[in-house]
């Protein structure tokens, strides 16, 4: 199921649910561009630069990776040679438990809460 899923708008409750029912979640709009419904996260934002630079990695790769690390399917769409080789470098770092709860913060409270 595709849904909105980035680092500024997440939904949780419906990513276990989908889970817990065997169902892939897919992200629509995972690096929260101009064209996501809710605004993202720039990529220029201080937070995820620092943990980017820290893992030698562009900030977009960070933020594929973590999509990627909670189950869920980041389909990004680009033209850019350069850039499709760029998303699939996301696959070869890892994040850790705290990264990845620092990058779960970085969205508004409450924004994409829904129960299932």
């Amino acid at each position: 199921n595709q849904v909105e899923w980035h680092l500024g708008y997440h939904n949780e409750t419906l990513r276990a649910a989908m889970a817990r029912e065997g169902v892939v979640l897919e992200a629509w709009g995972p690096l929260g561009g101009p064209t996501a419904g809710h605004p993202g996260v720039a990529l220029d934002d201080p937070r995820l630069k620092d943990l980017a630079a820290r893992h030698g990695v562009s900030a977009a790769q960070v933020a594929l990776r973590w999509s990627v690390h909670k189950g869920v399917a980041a389909v990004t769409v680009t033209c850019s040679k350069t850039h499709a080789l760029g998303d699939l470098a996301a696959f070869a770092m890892d994040l850790t438990e705290d990264e990845v709860a620092l990058l779960d913060g970085l969205a508004p409270a409450g924004i994409a809460e829904l129960v299932v």
